[in-house]
């Protein structure tokens, strides 16, 4: 592979950086950091870009592409030291090489495996891809790993960027395909204004999804209501504590009889006005009226002169 390389000196001028053949990314408006803009302003680019050349004397960018937008916004009159693909090469090693430089650095995101796998069914079978690409970018080589990633792409522009960004659970991701686009964006921009944790991600699904099925409702319908929409506009509060408020009403209409109970539990505790090294606790689902009640004490003496009464209160005369 290293035989299809040679190095050369190129005008930025003549790279087409419109063309976003070989990109792995969902983002077009690629913007490079400032940490590598002044870098390069420092000591030039330390990592040659990939190019492969289209015509006589121009190319496209293979890899590298905010390295060169980064020297551009510097001097566009500049030239860069790149390693050069040439066009005798067959596209299935152009992006051969292109996963070996990506995985050289990190790991491939979900969104960009599927962008992969995308553009190289194009150019070559299924069987191919299965032998020599899954296993590696981490996929079961089997024909349903190509589908299933690739089915990424029912997603919204959004979407798929939130999972690019690692924003969203990639598990939430490959739910929200079965759903329809109303109910996913209803439940995505929820998601992203309270910037919810992936297992608050899945629990919002999955309590929506029911209790929408109950009702015989869509999503976005259930979440269009009076109250979810106060929640989520509420001026005062901040997003965990909307993210508490939406899930104890979410909670509420999904287990009445136990949001009713704890509600009554929680009073219950209040008017007790317990210290701080005492708890009590009630059975995971309210199955009964027991109750544990636990106390913290600070050492094993403090406990030794509290048990006789803790023992009398507990067994009355009979000990």
């Amino acid at each position: 592979m290293s035989q299809i390389l040679n190095f050369k000196n190129i005008a930025l001028s003549h790279i087409d950086f419109g063309d976003f053949s070989y990109s792995l990314s969902p983002e077009l408006d690629i913007v490079p950091d400032e940490s590598l803009t002044e870098s390069i302003s420092r000591h030039g680019i330390l990592h040659p870009p990939i190019v492969r050349e289209t015509t006589p004397d121009f190319y496209i960018i293979v890899s590298g592409r905010k390295r060169l937008l980064a020297l551009q916004a510097l001097d566009t009159e500049s030239a860069c030291g790149c390693l050069v693909i040439y066009r005798h090469v067959p596209e299935l090693d152009v992006f051969s090489l292109l996963l070996e430089e990506v995985q050289l650095a990190r790991k491939l995101t979900t969104i960009e495996k599927a962008i992969f796998l995308q553009k190289i069914t194009a150019i070559t079978d299924e069987s191919q891809i299965i032998r020599d690409f899954l296993p590696r970018l981490g996929l079961a080589p089997a024909p349903f790993s190509i589908k299933h990633t690739i089915r990424l792409f029912d997603l919204e522009d959004p979407i798929r960027r939130s999972l690019h960004h690692g924003t969203l659970s990639e598990t939430v991701a490959y739910d929200f395909i079965l759903l329809s686009p109303q109910d996913r964006m209803a439940l995505f921009e929820i998601i992203t204004s309270l910037r919810l944790s992936f297992s608050f991600q899945k629990k919002l699904l999955n309590i929506c999804r029911e209790l929408a099925s109950r009702a015989n409702m869509s999503i976005a319908a259930l979440l269009d209501n009076d109250e979810v929409q106060g929640i989520l506009h509420h001026q005062d509060a901040n997003p965990p504590q909307k993210t508490k408020n939406l899930m104890l009403w979410l909670s509420r209409k999904h287990m009445p009889r136990f949001s009713q109970a704890a509600e009554e539990f929680r009073h219950f505790i209040a008017a007790m006005q317990l210290p701080k090294n005492i708890s009590v606790a009630h059975t995971p689902f309210f199955e009964d009226d027991s109750m544990i009640l636990s106390i913290t004490f600070s050492n094993r003496k403090s406990l030794q002169d509290a048990w006789e009464k803790i023992r009398h209160a507990a067994y009355g005369n009979d000990n």
